[in-house]
């Protein structure tokens, strides 16, 4: 389970998913959030005009102005999917005009406190967070900003951990950066 991932920290998702799904549709975050902010306690919050159970165990839709915030990243759109428990899915789904996502990667050097990780963004017509191995799948007129560069691209898969991308398809790659000066 990744650190500090919870919906409400009083519910056990198993045990109340009619309350969890309700207390998601309830959800009220107005002006504390913008769409890739990031929550500053260890709660997530997702909002959406509509959830629903899938057939199949562990999977909810969410349509209509979705949203995630959670400690270290976060995700925005017009529908959503998420796989896994939502106390801390294996895979979010994320399709828009454009969907975003956002994630606080960790600094390669150990800074502690005084350097909180690099923060990396990208969007397209559907992104694809595969949290269970950190890695991001961006289809659709897809762009991914990161220190001092700007990629894009029709695909783009970018591993968090280790800060590697593969880019390409129809029209190729616009790659653009700030040299070191």
């Amino acid at each position: 389970m990744h650190p500090g991932f919870c919906i409400f920290q009083t519910a056990t998702v198993a045990r109340f998913p009619a309350l969890v799904l309700a207390g998601l549709l309830l959800c009220v975050q107005a002006g504390w959030a913008g769409p890739l902010d990031f929550n500053s306690d260890d709660t997530v919050t997702i909002t959406a005009e509509r959830a629903w159970e899938a057939q199949e165990p562990n999977v909810i839709h969410f349509s209509g102005k979705f949203e995630l915030h959670a400690p270290d990243w976060s995700m925005t759109g017009d529908t959503a999917v998420v796989y896994g428990k939502l106390d801390d899915p294996d895979r979010v789904v994320v399709e828009g005009n454009p969907a975003t996502v956002s994630i606080l990667r960790e600094s390669d050097a150990a800074g502690g406190e005084t350097d909180p990780g690099e923060r990396v963004e990208g969007e397209a017509s559907v992104v694809e967070y595969l949290r269970s191995t950190d890695k991001l799948i961006m289809n659709g007129s897809a762009w991914l900003v990161r220190e001092e560069s700007k990629l894009g691209s029709e695909m783009i898969e970018y591993d968090v951990d280790t800060d590697r991308y593969s880019a390409g398809g129809a029209g190729g790659i616009n790659f653009e950066y700030t040299p070191d000066q």
